[in-house]
């Protein structure tokens, strides 16, 4: 859905509707108690004691990281239906927390179940959208049939979903996070977008917002950013060697000697195909006839190509033309 993967909440809705699906009754994922404890125990963090003395169970109050428990909570108890999985964190909250609260929490989940099974009905997520194949990120920044203005609508109407279910306040808690990856993640489609920059301009303005998150929000890149080093260790070094002495520095051996191997690769086939372009310039100003001329062309294809590195060469001939 470049030089750079522009998923956008690559931990928030990524698996919405997943694990959640129209109600079905799974009584297996009900009664195995002792197998999801320690994910419930993970699932529900308690956040402060209760100033009482008529209760030592804590209150359970919002925090950030709070829908990252529902989600743990949710694939723990992975097979129950809708109705069981809420049914199965009320008993747990009950018995976790003060009652009061217990009951805030399990009205929470509670919508919060009821918005991913929502969000799976009303088809509004982001990442199919933004689905861009990882081998085109890394030299594409057009982002060819992709749709600034469908992403800003989509993530308007997921915006518009989360806030009837949640107050302003739970959302900052449950999705703020994930909004601010989308929006920077909005910001790379519209620069990858914009025609007044030069596809150098646009890679500068990408690459400049990546290595300007912090160190968490920036990991996920780090494939991406590093595939961008090689390249510009590629493109500083004309021989072999030296590539491989500065990828090895910096990588180590092993990417290294793959790199060589697939540059080598590339090699030979670029040789191969301006050998091909040489001949197509021999026949075009040959004095053959037309038909001649195709079909020199289609024995010297068969001669030095196999059938499928025909239909690569094809692609390949057509769009560098």
């Amino acid at each position: 859905m470049l030089v750079i993967s522009i998923s956008i909440s690559g931990n928030s809705d990524t698996s919405d509707g997943e694990h959640l699906g129209k109600p079905q009754a799974t009584a297996a994922a009900i009664t195995s108690k002792d197998a999801t404890a320690t994910e419930i125990k993970k699932a529900i963090q308690p956040v402060k004691k209760v100033n009482s003395h008529a209760s030592t169970l804590p209150v359970f109050t919002l925090y950030f990281g709070v829908k990252d428990s529902f989600d743990r909570f949710i694939f723990a108890n992975e097979g129950a239906s809708e109705n069981e999985v809420k049914a199965l964190f009320t008993v747990n909250a009950t018995n976790m927390y003060e009652p009061r609260s217990a009951t805030y929490a399990a009205d929470v989940f509670t919508r919060y179940v009821g918005y991913k099974v929502a969000l799976a009905d009303t088809d509004t997520e982001i990442e199919k959208v933004l689905t861009v194949p990882i081998e085109n990120t890394v030299t594409d920044v057009t982002y060819a049939g992709i749709s600034l203005s469908e992403v800003e609508q989509k993530l308007a109407m997921r915006d518009t979903l989360r806030l009837s279910y949640f107050s302003q306040q739970e959302y900052e808690y449950l999705f703020s996070l994930d909004a601010a990856i989308d929006a920077r993640a909005l910001a790379r489609l519209a620069i990858a977008q914009d025609r007044d920059l030069s596809r150098e301009q646009k890679r500068n303005e990408i690459f400049g917002q990546l290595n300007a998150l912090d160190e968490q929000d920036k990991a996920a890149f780090q494939p991406t950013l590093n595939m961008e080093k090689i390249n510009q260790i590629k493109q500083k070094h004309a021989d072999s060697e030296s590539r491989y002495h500065a990828i090895a520095a910096e990588f180590g051996h092993q990417v290294a000697e793959r790199f060589s191997a697939l540059w080598e690769t590339q090699a030979l086939w670029q040789q191969r195909v301006d050998a091909y372009r040489d001949y197509q310039e021999y026949v075009s100003a040959s004095a053959m006839k037309a038909q001649a001329q195709q079909d020199a062309l289609a024995t010297y294809r068969q001669t030095h190509f196999s059938n499928t590195e025909q239909k690569r060469l094809r692609v390949f001939v057509d769009v560098n033309l």
